[in-house]
């Protein structure tokens, strides 16, 4: 058997059978006995066997001195898959229409493959007659920030003032990654001497040569993101946002990506 046909086979192993991919996350929880899995799954002990050594003979599961269950290294390792497969199609289909109706080409495939850290996001929409619900709320929560990190393509309305009126506090760090006429625009909207004197003590500033066709803002307390429609305009009316540490996480890694994608800039 080739080594592509062993991973098929221990894939359908671990997430093919609903009784097998119980006993496996389960077991991810810590050691077992068999009664205590027969307690919590409600399954027949034959049949809790017999999947047992399924599972056993693909190296996923041993039982230890005590005979008591436990998943070897790999098993841990396939399980953590599992989980963040299941968590992935999970925020893939609770917003399957933002997904599909948004151009995802500035996710790269190394955060993109994160996306199940999103699970707890939610939609914020706008509708008529409140159609900038999102951006309004995007900017009530850049005012409430301390730390703010932004990529964006566009410019946001008033944003050197939301900028320039936080530097109030020691603890203020602002970080923009702009597009170059985003950049241009923020810089002649900005006052100048309150710019010169925010940049480089809490203000970096850097620019992108081309377009993320995404904005993202990490904050303190919460992360939102907003792709470009699927033709390339921009969508005022819908942001993905959330306060999960693990969604700013993950929206720190994607900042993090075009920060290395820009070049700072020197007033």
């Amino acid at each position: 058997m080739d080594e592509n046909a062993d991973a098929y086979k221990i894939l359908r192993l671990a997430i093919c059978s609903e009784r097998r991919r119980a006993l496996l996350l389960s077991l991810y929880e810590g050691t077992k006995p068999l009664a205590e899995l027969h307690e919590e799954l409600k399954s027949p002990s034959p049949a809790l066997i017999h999947a047992l050594r399924e599972l056993e003979g693909d190296h996923l599961v041993r039982q230890d001195q005590l005979r008591q269950y436990e998943l070897t290294p790999f098993g841990r390792s396939a399980v953590r898959k599992v989980i963040d497969f299941r968590r992935t199609m999970e925020v893939l289909t609770k917003h399957e229409a933002f997904w599909s109706e948004h151009n995802l080409c500035g996710i790269p495939d190394h955060v993109f493959d994160r996306i199940g850290w999103l699970r707890d996001a939610m939609l914020i929409t706008g509708t008529p007659p409140d159609i900038f619900k999102a951006l309004r709320r995007f900017v009530e929560r850049l005012r409430e920030s301390t730390v703010v990190r932004l990529v964006s393509p566009i410019y946001i309305p008033n944003i050197e003032t939301i900028v320039l009126e936080k530097f109030t506090s020691e603890e203020t760090r602002i970080e923009l990654v702009l597009t170059e006429e985003v950049l241009r625009h923020f810089i002649g909207e900005a006052e100048q001497a309150r710019l010169k004197e925010a940049h480089g003590k809490h203000l970096t500033l850097r620019v992108l040569r081309d377009d993320p066709k995404l904005v993202i803002v990490v904050a303190d307390r919460f992360m939102a993101l907003a792709p470009y429609r699927t033709d390339d305009t921009f969508d005022y009316s819908t942001m993905l946002a959330s306060e999960n540490p693990e969604a700013v996480a993950w929206g720190k890694q994607l900042f993090d990506h075009y920060v290395t994608e820009a070049a700072d800039v020197v007033l």
